[in-house]
């Protein structure tokens, strides 16, 4: 059964075509931080192929990643909401924006940039949880 998340507005429309949500990853990057105006971001790696997109993103190409890593950020013109990112180093995936979609939200099992996390966010990810520190 497809899942179905909209920006704020409901300008943009995703679809993913999966049973489930797929596993979280939790960032504390700067521009993670900064694109989404959180303490972090929560994101779902997806096949590309299992995403359609409804309505015309706007992208920002964020050339100044902590990591080096060029990451394109789409979000919606209209209210702003972020919607994916994807990057040329995994051209099969988009990482989803997991708040996009009215479920629950899986549990992280991936932390990056975790010693950039504000003092103040505590999280329990439990044991299956890998931590990269990039």
């Amino acid at each position: 059964m497809p899942i179905t998340g909209t920006c704020l507005c409901e300008q943009i429309r995703l679809t993913v075509d999966l049973d489930q949500l797929p596993e979280t990853s939790a960032c504390f990057c700067s521009n993670c931080k900064k694109a989404g105006s959180t303490p972090m971001s929560v994101v779902m790696r997806t096949p590309r192929e299992k995403v359609t997109i409804d309505g015309k993103p706007n992208v920002y190409p964020d050339i100044t990643t902590t990591s080096g890593v060029i990451m394109d950020r789409l979000f919606c013109g209209n209210c702003g909401s972020p919607v994916l990112s994807r990057t040329p180093l995994d051209p099969n995936h988009y990482y989803l924006k997991a708040a996009f979609f009215d479920h629950p939200i899986p549990q992280p099992t991936k932390i990056d940039f975790e010693h950039r996390k504000e003092p103040w966010v505590h999280y329990d990810i439990g044991t299956s949880a890998s931590v990269a520190h990039l």
